[in-house]
């Protein structure tokens, strides 16, 4: 809840990307200009039953990421010990990404996947397991959850087939009717998304442009140490616990029991195979790789390293008395810092714009002089979109370089209604 108190009280305006997915949300496109159409499609509900909310926005992705921990427990649960699987559960759900990313980020297709990815991964043990055909359905149906919200999913397939593929336990599936049923049930979950980028392809196109063979190498090594800064931010306090935990031998390292050691070498295969396939596309192909893209491969790291993990009784109750306390602590502080920092003495933030003033003032001038439209709100992408979902639902916002891939936008519209220009000085 803490970054939806901060939304309310400090940044009452969503970000950029978030603008966005409201715009193109309003339109429930089953393709967009640069991304699967998950995040639009949820950004779009939230928005219709209401509004353009900053706050509503991060606690939706908020309930969405406790659903991705719920999964991550119920994983856990299948590899190791019920204390063991709550103690990494709770390092993994107080990481600095999943307090702090939602400010900027909220219902952004890189948090999606904390809810999805997980997800995946369980139901797939589940079915293993017992082979139940809802358990395989679930499978196939979270798997298309997962390549709606972001492409990148097949790094997660990746891990997983190599899993399946090298682990004899996971291998008995490639007989199982279940498996092919699952594989069905997602075919045809994202076929009519298929279909579409076949015959509109800028989101295609927006994924290839991410990859440069011309690259030079030290950009190509770049890549790989965005993914260790990644780590290194967005994984903390829990890592620096761990590490704390294993020094002073409250933590030390364990062999899974053996009704749980194929769940556990499973969850490891598919992390280390998933960490091999992004190293390998960031150095072979010139993947650009930013550090906010690694949280699932971090939570991919927490899932497997947990099952290796014992906390001993000593360590259950450091964790009760001394790390939960430290962590509300923690982020009380950072978040009464951040309020005071934005509130009295920071310059201007993108969260704090009066876009909603923008869009009344605007509309109040252009109702003065005509008596149609505006039918668009077009121009620079942080104006157009910020300001432009506060102009009413019957106002399309497309920043300039999407029009050409929005397969709702309509030039007779454009024509009739008109529209509002909009920019920024540096633009």
């Amino acid at each position: 809840l803490l970054p939806v108190l901060l939304a309310i009280i400090v940044f009452p305006t969503a970000m950029y990307d978030t603008r966005e997915l409201i715009a193109w949300g309003r339109e429930f496109p089953i393709v967009t200009p640069f991304h699967p159409p998950m995040m639009v499609w949820i950004g779009g509900i939230v928005d219709r039953l209401f509004g353009t909310s900053a706050a509503v926005m991060i606690l939706t992705g908020q309930l969405l990421i406790a659903v991705g921990l719920v999964y991550f427990y119920r994983t856990l649960r299948l590899a190791t010990t019920r204390d063991n699987a709550l103690l990494f559960t709770f390092l993994y759900g107080t990481s600095s990404y999943t307090i702090f990313a939602p400010l900027s980020f909220a219902l952004n297709a890189d948090i999606l996947q904390l809810t999805s990815w997980p997800a995946v991964v369980f139901h797939f043990l589940r079915a293993v397991q017992s082979n139940r055909m809802r358990d395989w359905i679930a499978f196939g149906f979270w798997s298309a959850v997962a390549v709606l919200t972001k492409y990148n999913a097949v790094v997660l397939f990746f891990g997983m087939a190599s899993s399946i593929l090298l682990l004899p336990a996971c291998r008995q599936v490639l007989k199982r009717p279940g498996f092919y049923a699952a594989i069905a049930t997602g075919v045809v979950l994202i076929l009519p998304h298929i279909v579409a980028v076949l015959r509109h392809s800028a989101a295609f196109e927006y994924g290839l442009d991410h990859f440069d063979f011309q690259n030079p190498l030290s950009q190509r090594l770049a890549g790989v140490a965005e993914l260790l800064a990644g780590y290194l931010t967005f994984a903390i306090p829990g890592y620096l616990i761990i590490a704390i935990g294993l020094w002073k031998g409250f933590l030390k390292i364990h062999v899974p029991e053996p009704d749980q050691s194929s769940a556990s070498r499973f969850l490891l295969f598919t992390t280390v195979s998933a960490h091999i396939a992004l190293v390998v596309l960031v150095m072979i192909t010139g993947l650009n790789f930013l550090a906010r893209f690694a949280a699932p491969y971090i939570m991919l790291t927490f899932l497997a390293v947990a099952p290796l993990m014992e906390w001993s009784e000593r360590g259950k109750s450091w964790v009760k008395r001394s790390v939960v306390p430290f962590i509300a602590g923690l982020y009380l502080v950072a978040g009464i810092a951040v309020a005071v920092v934005f509130t009295t003495f920071a310059s201007h933030s993108a969260m704090q714009e009066p876009t909603a003033e923008a869009a009344r003032l605007i509309l109040k001038d252009w109702d003065s002089k005509y008596t149609c439209g505006p039918a668009y709100f077009v121009g620079g992408r942080q104006t157009t979109y910020g300001v432009g979902i506060e102009a009413g639902r019957n106002v399309t916002a497309l920043a300039y370089r999407e029009i050409a891939g929005a397969t709702w936008y309509d030039d007779n519209k454009l024509r009739k209604g008109g529209a509002v220009v909009m920019d920024t000085d540096p633009e």
